[in-house]
């Protein structure tokens, strides 16, 4: 009964922490400059407080180092995910230059592989022909792989309660495969609920809701770096070695739409003869408010999207879909969005150039002069209201 109380009051302790700390800090964040302030490729029309990373990795940190049970090498953990924050931070006050974020970035993957021995080794019967191994490839890979997840949730957090549900949902689908699996993972499981509930006290303030207009906190790079490193991490430990408990597949679906944004943006701006990282307008988030969806509208379908591609692999994963069948079925459905997501852009920049009076046949990607960018200065900033 006492390790009962222990364990829950732990858990517990992650919400109310975050919610405690988002409240104590708000008005301090104004005073001491923590905020994103308005520009023209924003919605907000005030100064928010950037300060919903900080406080769901203080709320996560405070609970795991309580829990009964914690998972292995949970030091290194905490180490990494709070680098992850206060580096997204400092690039929130100051900005960083892209390529100091990634080597630290970099960094933090390599605590995790080389401290805690969470890599990728292998990638799943993707063909069918058996495992796809790595050999002396599994640590470049698993810092490609983790590298990519912490910017693809960070391209993603674009309306308010995008970036923290999307999230959320993926560590609550990656509680549903723990918790089934054959080896019950209990460390693992209470470590991605303090997670969960760390992620719901900022979406109290974060999304909106009948009682919220406007979110009146932000995540900001500390709260997408941080969260994109620790979906990573999870995602690499439970798809790896004799106690996995689900595929690497599994998991590709439960991140399955920040993953086909960033891919199906990069490959466009690619075609388009610029720089992958280039600031445009091309995110779902983006096409979709062009269409006349509110910001509320947007944020919704893609959570209902991002539940559905989730469900998709998980339910593979349970009834037993070969491997092969999850990573040809992927492919085909990236195909699809690539398609359906260009055909918009396309048709975007048709209306556009018509207005202008232009006869352009093939799309270019929009200058950060003409819309919102994904970038402030040549860095990545999130939240773009």
């Amino acid at each position: 009964m006492h390790l009962f109380t222990e364990q829950y009051g732990a858990l517990f302790m992650a919400f109310f922490c975050s919610v405690g700390l988002i409240l104590l800090l708000s008005r301090p964040a104004l005073a001491w400059g923590w905020v994103d302030h308005p520009s023209t490729r924003k919605h907000h029309h005030r100064p928010v407080p950037l300060i919903g990373g900080i406080a769901m990795c203080m709320a996560a940190s405070v609970s795991i180092v309580l829990l009964p049970e914690k998972i292995d090498a949970y030091t290194i953990f905490l180490l990494s995910i709070w680098l992850m924050a206060l580096v997204g931070l400092y690039d929130d006050l100051h900005a960083v230059r892209p390529a100091s974020r990634f080597l630290f970035e970099i960094a933090a993957v390599l605590l995790m592989a080389l401290g805690a021995g969470i890599q990728l080794n292998d990638l799943g019967d993707l063909f069918g022909l058996g495992a796809v191994t790595l050999g002396l490839a599994a640590i470049p890979f698993t810092i490609f792989s983790v590298v990519g997840m912490v910017n693809a949730i960070n391209m993603i957090d674009g309306l308010d309660g995008l970036a923290g549900g999307v999230a959320l949902i993926a560590v609550l689908w990656l509680v549903a495969v723990a918790a089934t699996g054959p080896i019950m993972h209990v460390e693992d499981v209470q470590t991605l609920l303090a997670l969960a509930l760390a992620i719901a006290g900022f979406l109290c303030f974060n999304l909106r809701h009948p009682g919220r207009a406007r979110a009146s906190v932000f995540m900001g790079d500390a709260g997408s770096m941080m969260l994109g490193f620790a979906l990573s991490w999870f995602v690499v430990h439970l798809s790896q070695g004799e106690q996995r408990v689900m595929a690497p597949m599994t998991a590709v679906w439960i991140l399955g739409l920040p993953l086909m944004d960033t891919v199906t943006v990069m490959l466009r701006r690619i075609r388009a003869r610029q720089s992958p990282f280039n600031p445009d307008r091309q995110h779902l988030h983006h096409l979709l408010l062009s269409r006349g969806l509110s910001d509320g509208q947007v944020t919704a379908r893609m959570l209902a999207l991002s539940a559905a591609s989730g469900a998709l692999g998980a339910g593979a994963w349970w009834i037993g879909i070969p491997e092969s069948v999850q990573f040809y079925t992927f492919l085909v459905a990236f195909v699809i969005y690539y398609r359906l997501t260009s055909r918009i852009w396309m048709r975007l920049c048709q209306e556009r150039d018509a207005a202008a009076g232009l006869d352009r046949r093939r799309p270019v990607v929009t200058p950060v002069s003409a819309s919102m960018s994904d970038f402030s200065g040549g860095n990545l900033v999130t939240e773009q209201k």
